[in-house]
């Protein structure tokens, strides 16, 4: 009997340890996909907050709404900000994303990237 316990313990011992590295990589896989689309619920957030600040903060923006009422700027500046959150992300890498789940700072320094190299064909599209 102590043979038998001898032989099957180990041989158990390794099934199991099949099984956990099966199961650990099923879910790394998994928190990996949730956190990319932390980051990218996140990035889009960012991006839209960034994207007015940064559209009222353009000189050309400022002079074409002086003669726009509140609801025509608000209409314009509604659809630049979502042409400018749904292009963003596309220039922003899975690394990225994920960064921007955990760290704020580095979401702040990828935010801005994102919005400074998609605002301008945006506003570009919006106005034709």
């Amino acid at each position: 009997m102590k043979k038998l316990i001898a032989v099957l313990a180990p041989l158990a011992m390794a099934l199991t340890a099949c099984v956990a590295t099966d199961t650990t990589t099923g879910t790394t896989s998994t928190t990996q996909s949730a956190t990319q689309q932390l980051g990218t619920a996140a990035i889009k957030i960012a991006i839209n907050a960034k994207c007015t600040t940064e559209l009222n903060n353009i000189p050309a923006w400022q002079n074409a709404t002086k003669l726009m009422t509140a609801t025509q700027k608000q209409n314009i500046q509604t659809e630049i900000c979502g042409c400018v959150s749904d292009k963003a992300p596309q220039s922003v890498t899975a690394v990225d994303l994920a960064t921007a789940a955990i760290d704020p700072a580095a979401r702040n320094t990828i935010v801005s990237n994102a919005v400074t190299k998609t605002i301008n064909a945006c506003v570009a599209e919006a106005v034709k």
